[in-house]
């Protein structure tokens, strides 16, 4: 079992082209800094707005993908784009399932995981005011829905953050410390304290940290 993600960014059309051209730069440089971080992870920009990434421990998925949202924010914060865009970042699916082949110098993933994570991104897509969706393979329609809503939910706390706060979450998700922060981003170490409890950050740590946790056998049985 591995996990795919299947993103897009949200009104990407309202960035300037260069914008645009700068943001996927940036992400590209972020994905493969990922690919150096967990084992047999790669991703590819596709369509210009698109991302695919292949997560062989599908555990880290729900991580990953709260990591591309909240780098995402911060980076179109202050350029002149749509609300929408600001707010939300990316909208994702994610599929936990088989995969049949997948090689990142053939440029392929084929396979159940990515069917459903990019079947399910279509779907949110069209209707507008929907982000994520998740999904796994071989496990009962209720529990999925909860684990969709459990995503939901999460996604929802990080979509109310200021860039400021994003960027001290996304950090903190990377596992930099307070200090570390602090001099990252040339503030106080008080200053990073104070957007992290705003951005309730042990809530979201606690609920990715506890999703890492399950295992197949005990989604499924």
């Amino acid at each position: 079992m591995v996990a795919t993600i299947s993103a897009d960014i949200v009104r990407s059309t309202s960035l300037a082209t260069g914008d645009l051209i700068n943001l996927r730069k940036r992400l590209r440089g972020l994905l493969n800094d990922f690919e150096k971080d967990y084992g047999g992870f790669w991703a590819r920009i596709v369509r210009g707005d698109s991302i695919e990434c292949f997560v062989p421990e599908y555990g880290y998925a729900l991580r990953i993908a709260i990591l591309i949202k909240l780098f995402v924010k911060m980076q179109v914060s202050g350029v002149d784009c749509d609300e929408e865009l600001q707010k939300y970042g990316i909208r994702f699916s994610i599929g936990v399932g088989d995969i049949k082949y997948a090689d990142k110098h053939e440029d392929i993933i084929d396979g159940e995981a990515i069917y459903m994570s990019g079947r399910n991104l279509d779907v949110i897509s069209g209707k507008g005011n929907v982000f994520t969706a998740f999904q796994i393979k071989d496990t009962p329609e209720s529990f999925c829905n909860l684990l969709d809503s459990y995503v939901a939910l999460l996604s929802n706390i990080v979509d109310s953050y200021s860039a400021k706060q994003a960027e001290v979450v996304f950090y903190k998700l990377l596992g930099f410390r307070e200090i570390e922060i602090s001099e990252k981003l040339g503030i106080y170490q008080s200053s990073v304290n104070t957007r992290s409890t705003k951005a309730q950050w042990g809530l979201v740590n606690t609920a990715i940290k506890d999703f890492e946790d399950l295992t197949y056998k005990n989604i499924c049985g």
